[in-house]
């Protein structure tokens, strides 16, 4: 500090205004000057040497006057203890970024139809129930019909952004396999996300997925066999429809697709391990869905599964019965087609082998007859109805009824013998044994399949009683034409037909007025029996009344009379008595008599028992 900083000096105003005089004031000490000094710190080096001069000359009469104190700030060099709170926070903050983006995996942009109960960054994004990721941000398509969903996953599930990966919203959905997503009403809904394992290695990689509406019923991982059942219409089939195997549910409908030409539907199901082995090569699947009710030659038929098949649909399947019990059947691969068939009967049956077509022509009603009628022979199931038309013939003005059917010729080995179906080098004949069934003399019939329905069957059969023998058929003609002849019912019809014209000639006007001729003659007897009879009815009625009380009057005079303890009683009862004596002493008399007949001669002999003492 120089001289001119220090404050001007008041030594010649101090004595003035004390007015003591400066030998009265005590001398500062050499350790006062010293630390005078010290606290001029700056001062020039006139002052110190005056300093010093006046503590080395205490005895001196002019004191020395100290300047007044100058203060100065000290500097703190040390550091406040509480910057460690905000230099600790910024360390925290920098690691949870440098973590954040660490860990940051891949993001995938998922298109779903609407965005209901999605949320971004709170939304997650779960595999097997496991958080993947999470929905960072929701926006409209441009076409404004779809919305995007961006997911940000973490980095260990960059496996997911393969093709084939499948994303779903889960919520509460109820189905036909059943209630799903109840977990959701609490925890809100989240994005599910699939991918198979068997194909990572060669799926390509994506980040942009269409999402699905609806969850799959198959996931990843799931041990079984895929397989493709072709139909002609889905019926009541949905997703989740069971799939059952004596009655047991062992999968389960998972897709269903229409068919590339449009003329069926292709179903696929899947079946659990370990009961997809039960799937060969030779099973029959058919159609469980609801209730088979049907109404046939053998009456009213009714055939239901479980109750979910009941209420949902469902597919059965099962085997066909082995020709060689030991042999073990060979599973099916998986992806194997099969043809679902309407009933488990025609799913079960045995091949048919070779169908052989046939026509027939009737010129009755056919009312009854529908498609699939049986065609029979003798009792045996030969084939079926396939169509049935009309036939005009316009040169004669008749119409007939053309029927078309086929005969299997499996079905006909139980009409043929093996040994007639097969040459003689023991190769199948096929069509010849047919062709000569056919010609042998066979005949078409319409019968009665059920008389309370009104069905009607075909039925194959020799009628020999027929005087017209029927024309040989053209077996290198198709269809071959079989002769035909009326049925009972035509004939019962026919009666019934004479009957009403026999009815029809009678006269009824003259039998309804002579009826009511005698109705009204009938009416005029009432009346008069009202009037005449009835009065002389009911006097005869008074008389016997009156009759009747006098025969009982009488009846108990009788009673009186032949009571036990009345005198007439007595005297009969002792009648009685003698008549008995009488009856044994001429019972006595011809016993002897009997014994003796010359004592009504000599007369009686000295007996040697005396009759009088005996008695």
């Amino acid at each position: 500090m120089s001289e001119k900083d220090l404050p001007p000096s008041d030594s010649n105003e101090r004595p003035s205004q004390s007015g003591a005089a400066p030998a009265d004031r005590p001398a500062p000490t050499s350790a006062g000057a010293a630390d005078a000094a010290a606290q001029g710190h700056g001062g020039s080096a006139q002052d110190n040497s005056q300093a010093g001069t006046q503590s080395a000359s205490s005895n001196q009469p002019n004191p020395v006057i100290a300047k007044a104190p100058v203060i100065t700030q000290k500097k703190n060099k040390n550091i406040s203890w509480i910057w460690l709170v905000p230099l600790i926070a910024a360390i925290i903050g920098l690691s949870l970024l440098v973590r954040d983006y660490m860990q940051q995996g891949p993001v995938a942009t998922v298109t779903f139809k609407t965005a209901e109960g999605l949320e971004i960054d709170k939304t997650q994004v779960r595999y097997k129930d496991v958080v993947v990721g999470t929905v960072t941000d929701i926006t409209l398509t441009d076409d404004h019909n779809s919305v995007l969903v961006k997911v940000s996953f973490k980095q260990n599930a960059e496996f997911l952004m393969r093709e084939g990966a499948r994303f779903w919203v889960v919520k509460p959905r109820l189905a036909a396999s059943g209630v799903s997503g109840l977990g959701t009403l609490v925890s809100g809904a989240y994005i599910g996300v699939d991918i198979d394992d068997s194909h990572q290695s060669e799926a390509e990689y994506r980040n942009e997925f269409i999402g699905l509406e609806k969850p799959p019923e198959l996931i990843s991982g799931r041990p079984g066999k895929r397989f493709t059942i072709t139909a002609p219409s889905l019926n009541s089939l949905d997703l989740g429809s069971p799939v059952l195997y004596r009655r047991l549910e062992v999968g389960q409908v998972i897709n269903y697709t229409l068919s590339k030409d449009g003329k069926g539907v292709e179903v696929q199901i899947f079946v659990d391990a370990p009961y997809d082995r039960f799937v060969t090569k030779d099973s029959r699947f058919w159609n469980a869905s609801g209730v088979d009710l049907s109404l046939n030659a053998g009456g009213l038929n009714l055939k239901t599964q479980s109750l979910v098949s009941v209420l949902a649909g469902g597919i059965s399947f099962g085997q066909l019965p082995l020709v060689d019990e030991k042999a073990q059947p060979e599973p099916a691969p998986d992806g194997t087609r099969f043809v679902l068939n309407p009933s488990e009967d025609k799913a079960l049956a045995r091949p048919d082998g070779l169908a052989f077509p046939i026509r027939m022509k009737f010129d009755k009603s056919v009312r009854g007859l529908q498609t699939g009628s049986s065609i029979d022979f003798k009792g045996i199931l030969l084939g079926e109805v396939k169509n049935i038309s009309m036939e005009f013939d316009i040169a004669t003005k008749e119409t007939t009824v053309i029927v078309d059917g086929v005969i299997y010729e499996n079905r006909l080995g139980a009409a043929i013998p093996e040994a007639q179906r097969r040459d003689k080098n023991g190769e199948a004949l096929h069509d010849v044994a047919l062709k000569e069934f056919v010609s042998s003399g066979i005949q078409a019939q319409l019968r009665f399949a059920n008389i309370f329905t009104g069905q009607l069957y075909v039925a194959l059969d020799y009628f020999p009683e027929m005087a017209k023998k029927p024309p040989v058929p053209d077996v290198n003609k198709q269809p071959v034409e079989i002769a035909t002849v009326p049925g009972s019912f035509d004939e019962l019809q026919q009666q019934l037909n004479v009957i009403v014209e026999k009815l029809k000639n009678l006269p009824i006007d003259s039998i309804g007025h002579s009826l009511d001729e005698t109705l009204q003659s009938i009416s005029k007897l009432a009346r008069t029996l009202d009037t005449t009879m009835v009065p002389a009815l009911t006097t005869t009625v008074q008389k016997a009344g009156r009759s009747l009380e006098g025969v009982n009057k009488t009846m108990g005079s009788v009673r009186g009379v032949v009571a036990d303890e009345s005198p007439v009683m007595l005297q009969f009862n002792g009648m009685i008595k003698e008549l008995s004596r009488a009856a044994k002493s001429i019972r006595s008399l011809g016993d002897y008599l009997q014994a003796e007949p010359s004592s009504l001669i000599r007369g009686r002999s000295q007996d040697n028992i005396p009759f009088k003492e005996s008695q």
